[in-house]
């Protein structure tokens, strides 16, 4: 039996199609692979940073490491001038931002609890790593510091 020229010209034309849909669908999950494997070989950042600004140094502490999801987690940052005295009666803030996600962001304040200690406590909303970005502003100047975070369920 014989096909009609239309039939033979529909089914030549569709066969390219699904080769392109089937080599993109590939190159999706070839690109979702790379982009896992290399999310699981970056270093986790650590529980203790240290960093620096324009009046001294801030050194940075989450209490219990990597941070849990959806609980309140410790967060306690020491700053100091530059001379090595400790920096008071400065205001802190730090919003926490999820890399790469559109989750939402939790913003907290720290309270002055010795000298130069300021401690206060955040909540990452999901697992993976996070942004979290110090405000802090003093009688001299203010500043803007980031670092990186883990949270885990």
């Amino acid at each position: 039996m014989m096909e009609s020229a239309e039939t033979l010209a529909t089914t030549t034309t569709r066969t390219p199609i699904y080769k392109w849909l089937l080599a993109l669908l590939a190159a999706a999950v070839i690109v979702t692979a790379a982009f896992a494997w290399l999310q699981t070989t970056e270093a986790a950042p650590p529980a203790v940073t240290a960093h620096s600004f324009g009046e001294g140094s801030v050194t940075w502490e989450i209490g219990r490491y990597p941070a849990k999801v959806l609980e309140l987690n410790d967060f306690r940052l020491t700053l100091n001038t530059s001379s090595g005295a400790p920096l008071q009666n400065a205001h802190l803030s730090i919003v926490l931002d999820m890399i790469g996600m559109n989750c939402g962001n939790y913003s907290f304040e720290l309270t002055e609890t010795a000298p130069g200690v300021y401690e206060g406590e955040g909540m990452p909303l999901m697992a993976g790593t996070w942004k979290a970005t110090l405000s802090l502003e003093t009688a001299e100047g203010s500043y803007t510091i980031a670092r990186r975070l883990t949270a885990v369920h």
